[in-house]
């Protein structure tokens, strides 16, 4: 066997062709486990209450396409060989053929949404998109079910009383179970994991909470309560009618199972989502034959299908959710001001942002009234303002208060403001807001304050000392004031603008962009071979080095241009006022020429290159913060793409198929 070494790692790893050829093999393998498993559950004809295998040949072509035809074919022609007589295998081939090939349609057609752009990998993250993935998997089932009973039918197979319409639906429902139940769990929870091991990278098991880090024990205890109380009610609604009713089974009452399931999946999202729809669905197949309630067969694939649809809408509308709850935590966590929300009655009610932590923590100021954080001032006329607006549940805007800091054990001047909460029905549920420190602001302000007095006071006789000397405090407190402001807002190293500062001029330029109708581009540098240059030649010369890349950028663009660094070895640029795409590209290339020429470091010397990833802005979107952050990732990504490519290279985030 040809191996190949790490450079880093002493062992062998295997080349990725044996890793596809074995991704294959054991495609092939579980296919048919699946489907021996449910032909040995066959209820009328040949028809199973589900198809597993029809969900794992969704979920190949739909991963694949139609590259990864092949192995389901022939998957399907083994199956195929297996029944009948040598006179019925040409019908049984052609109907197994028919599976892949209808659902291949149905694929291609779905790794075209929306847009018309191909789609790599299909993601279960909205409504629309679960929709248009149960749209599909009912085409697909239905083209499988028609031109199988078609086949199968002139085969004389299908020869019994069962009317030929019921065989179609059944085939039909059955296969649309079986697709909408693994082709998710397959994408979800198992695709991610052989990508990792074809990349031969270590697994790394899904959480079942998009949000969380780790499982503790309350969460532990809450899956444990919902699995049992799923499989108490599952085996009731089995087990009573079998005793108490046995001549009246309902299979629609298998539809009690939905509220647990919508508990279980606002829980934990889309994966609980898929996770919890495949162990139903599995109890239900069980169950079914169990029971002796064969005869009920199509009213429970009817269960079924209501299931796994709900459960995948409910999942998409969860992670939905869950997916702007986490937007709103990231903005919270790199905003400078304090994120707070009041119930209808003033208590506090939620803290976010840098100290929100140390104030639940240290005093547990969650449930105080918002009167304990306010320091009454005479004249205070913000606070007059404020408390009219709070009676008039009218917003108020950059009020300037004092406050008592939670979790800090300070006063502090602030400035807030702040939104009225009302649900559907008018009611008022309270206040929603942010505040933030400006205390030095207001001790400048003094200070300018005491200066003037000083000036006022003095007779003209001393007008020239005065005057020089109020001159010396001015420039004094100038100095001080742009030194605090530049250290806010650039980076002490390289001198360029910090996150804080790009973050303003990112949003100016959005608003420019859409304003002109022009592009904007952002490219996101990073340095190739850095920690190389720190670990030979010390951590002074990553600082020159780091300077001088910053000098080198600042040469590269435009004075209306901004260079930025974000932090370590990466940087940021902002061009604005682009006619074309390749006007960024063009700066990009220019930038990693300039960047790979060797730099001098005293003595000696080093030479570094680096990745570019480039996000477009195009004036028909909207100039947001949410949109601000989403182009950082899109470059981002297409940087770590360039990296991935070789290095001493440039992405851009469309080509991607980022958005």
């Amino acid at each position: 066997m040809e191996t190949t070494r790490d450079t880093n790692n002493t062992a062998p790893v295997e080349k990725p062709r044996l890793r596809t050829l074995a991704l294959a093999s054991g495609y092939v393998v579980v296919w048919l486990a699946l489907w021996y498993a449910s032909s040995r559950l066959n209820l009328m004809d040949g028809v199973s209450l589900w198809s597993p295998p029809a969900g794992l040949t969704f979920a190949i072509l739909l991963e694949y396409g139609g590259r990864a035809l092949p192995l389901p074919i022939l998957a399907s022609l083994i199956a195929g060989m297996s029944g009948g007589s040598c006179e019925q295998w040409p019908y049984y081939l052609a109907a197994n053929l028919a599976m892949p090939l209808g659902y291949l349609i149905a694929a291609l057609a779905l790794r075209r949404y929306p847009g018309g752009r191909r789609r790599e990998q299909w993601r279960f993250n909205s409504p629309k998109h679960v929709a248009a993935f149960l749209a599909a998997a009912a085409a697909g089932s239905l083209f499988s079910a028609l031109v199988g009973t078609q086949l199968l039918t002139a085969a004389g197979v299908l020869a019994s009383p069962a009317p030929l319409a019921a065989v179609v639906l059944g085939w039909w429902v059955g296969d649309f179970v079986g697709v909408a139940t693994f082709t998710p769990l397959a994408l979800i929870l198992v695709a991610p994991l052989v990508r990792r091991w074809c990349r031969g990278e270590p697994p790394h098991l899904p959480r079942l909470s998009w949000w969380s880090t780790r499982v503790d024990p309350p969460a532990a205890r809450v899956m444990l309560f919902q699995g049992g109380l799923s499989a108490l009610i599952l085996a009731a609604l089995f087990w009573l009618p079998h005793h108490f009713w046995r001549n009246q089974p309902n299979p629609f009452l298998a539809l009690l199972l939905l509220p647990v399931m919508v508990w279980v999946v606002a829980t934990h999202g889309m994966r609980g989502a898929v996770l919890t729809v495949f162990l139903y669905e599995l109890g239900i197949v069980t169950m079914v034959p169990l029971f002796g309630q064969t005869e009920l067969a199509f009213q429970y694939q009817i269960v079924m299908a209501a299931v796994v649809a709900s459960g995948l809408l409910t999942g998409a509308v969860s992670h939905a959710r869950l997916a702007s709850t986490a937007l709103f935590r990231d903005l919270a966590e790199i905003s400078n001001d304090l994120l707070w929300e009041f119930d209808a009655a003033g208590n506090l009610r939620d803290l976010r942002g840098h100290f929100a932590e140390a104030a639940k923590r240290r005093d547990g100021r969650i449930g105080a009234n918002w009167r304990d954080f306010v320091i009454s001032q005479e004249q205070d006329t913000d606070l007059t303002t404020l408390k009219l607006a709070i009676r008039q549940r009218q917003p108020f805007q950059q009020l300037v208060l004092r406050v008592r800091l939670p979790g800090q054990g300070r006063s502090a001047w602030t400035r807030s403001s702040g939104l009225p909460l009302f649900d559907e029905d008018g009611e008022f549920l309270g206040y929603r807001g942010a505040t933030a420190d400006i205390t030095d602001h207001k001790k400048v302000e003094a200070l300018h304050k005491k200066a003037e007095a000083l000036l006022r006071d003095y007779d003209q006789t001393l007008e020239a000392k005065v005057e020089a000397k109020v001159e010396e405090r001015t420039r004094m407190l100038a100095e001080v004031s742009l030194r605090n402001w530049r250290l806010a807002n650039f980076d002490s190293l390289t001198g360029l603008p910090n996150r804080n500062l790009l973050f303003e001029h990112l949003r100016k330029g959005l608003q420019q962009a859409r304003r002109q109708w022009r592009l904007l581009a952002i490219l996101l540098v990073d340095l190739d071979g850095f920690k190389q240059v720190n670990d030979t030649h010390g951590h002074d010369a990553g600082d020159e080095l780091l300077r001088q890349v910053a000098a080198r950028l600042q040469q590269c663009v435009r004075a209306t241009d901004t260079a930025a660094r974000l932090g370590g070895d990466e940087f940021t640029v902002i061009l604005p006022d682009l006619e074309h795409p390749q006007a960024a590209a063009a700066v990009a290339q220019k930038i990693i020429a300039r960047l790979s020429e060797p730099v001098p470091l005293g003595a000696a010397s080093a030479t570094v290159t680096a990745s570019v990833g480039i996000a477009l802005y195009r004036p028909e979107l909207p100039a947001n913060l949410e949109l601000a952050m989403s182009l950082l990732r899109q470059a981002d990504t297409a940087m770590y793409a360039a990296k991935r490519a070789g290095k001493n290279g440039w992405r851009f985030a469309e080509q991607l198929g980022l958005e």
